[in-house]
């Protein structure tokens, strides 16, 4: 008979009481032993994803707010059964989200307020987008790698983009964590590019407008055009009047294949060419080439793909999430500039941000 103990430990010495130590006390490993270490950790990690996860699924963090909680009480405020709780509540301790007090009583750490709704971390939302939308794609990876079809179409039976449209209440938490997120990485691609000759900023396919808002934040002088699907378009409004830039932003609704009616010095496509193959990428440029005037300038903002994986993990991970999730792909410098090149455009410059993002300047030839 399998036994669970011996799977979830993590630790195989432990469970049978012997752990190696060198002479300071410190763990004696070999590299490989060090490796198989940490990725046993990474794989038992779905144990944390889980229980933050039904933490705010259920309220928790919201509900315990300042107060201290028995699993009694809290029990019969979310209408859970106590003694269950109780070990739920031992298992978010040992993740630091609560707190286990002496008394059994148990309050929220300050890491558990940061699942809290509201929350400028966006932990609470994040958890929720990987948990209902990524989790079960990307279990079923190796259905991409036979099919070549997003995983996330075997599991939902449709693209990403219909299921999102067909479960508002998905479509509409993606959208505003995705907006958040952009906004809050915002600072670091303003930071990273000369605006002072700009007048007018059009985001391609900008979602809410994060990047927008951020942009307009801190250039006065600027003002936005934001375009996308139109119940995207219309969804934007509260995002953007909730930062005080919805007066100086034109709202334009569209298809980025169809055409791009805007007229800017300035476009923006930030994380857009990742989310498609080679065919659609250039045909979204092609309708950004054909909207822009002469002296105007195309800024890609993506995470590059480096030659050698191990020099970016993080864009080799955003590279598979892609396959998995939608079918795009991250693509190197190169890639890019052979994309570009079969619409007239090239890449005149390009800028390191210190978040990882790369701004490649595009203009016409």
């Amino acid at each position: 008979m399998t036994r669970e103990t011996e799977y979830s430990s993590g630790n195989g010495d432990k469970l049978c009481g012997i752990q190696r130590q060198g002479p300071n006390g410190e763990r004696d490993m070999s590299p490989e032993q060090d490796g198989e270490e940490r990725l046993r950790a990474e794989i038992d990690a779905y144990h944390a994803a889980a229980l933050a996860f039904a933490a705010v699924k259920l309220g928790l963090p919201d509900t315990m707010g300042s107060h201290r909680w028995t699993a009694e009480q809290l029990g019969a405020e979310l209408g859970l059964s106590p003694p269950h709780l109780l070990r739920f509540l031992r298992g978010l301790s040992t993740l630091g989200i609560c707190e286990e007090h002496a008394d059994h009583t148990f309050a929220l750490a300050s890491l558990g307020r940061s699942l809290a709704s509201g929350s400028s971390s966006r932990l609470g939302e994040k958890v929720m987008i990987v948990v209902e939308q990524y989790w079960q794609p990307w279990a079923e990876l190796v259905s991409s790698l036979q099919t070549g079809i997003p995983a996330f179409e075997h599991v939902f039976g449709m693209p990403v983009s219909d299921w999102r449209r067909t479960r508002a209440d998905q479509g509409a938490l993606f959208n505003a964590y995705l907006a958040k997120e952009t906004f809050a990485q915002g600072d670091a691609i303003v930071e990273a590019w000369h605006w002072s000759d700009v007048k007018t900023v059009a985001d391609i396919g900008g979602g809410y407008g994060g990047l927008l808002a951020a942009i307009l934040r801190v250039q006065p002088h600027v003002t936005g055009i934001l375009f996308d699907q139109p119940q995207t378009i219309e969804q934007a409004k509260p995002f953007l009047k909730s930062l005080g830039v919805a007066e100086r932003v034109a709202l334009v609704g569209g298809d980025v294949f169809a055409a791009i009616p805007v007229r800017a010095d300035r476009y923006l496509l930030k994380s857009v060419l990742q989310q498609w193959d080679d065919a659609n990428a250039v045909a979204i440029l092609r309708r950004c080439r054909e909207a822009m005037p002469p002296r105007a300038k195309l800024l890609i903002i993506e995470r590059l793909l480096y030659e050698i994986a191990t020099e970016d993990p993080s864009a080799v991970m955003i590279d598979l999430h892609m396959m998995v999730i939608n079918g795009g792909r991250a693509r190197t410098l190169d890639e890019i500039e052979r994309l570009l090149a079969q619409v007239g455009l090239a890449i005149s410059k390009v800028h390191a941000t210190r978040s990882g993002f790369s701004i490649l300047e595009a203009v016409l030839v």
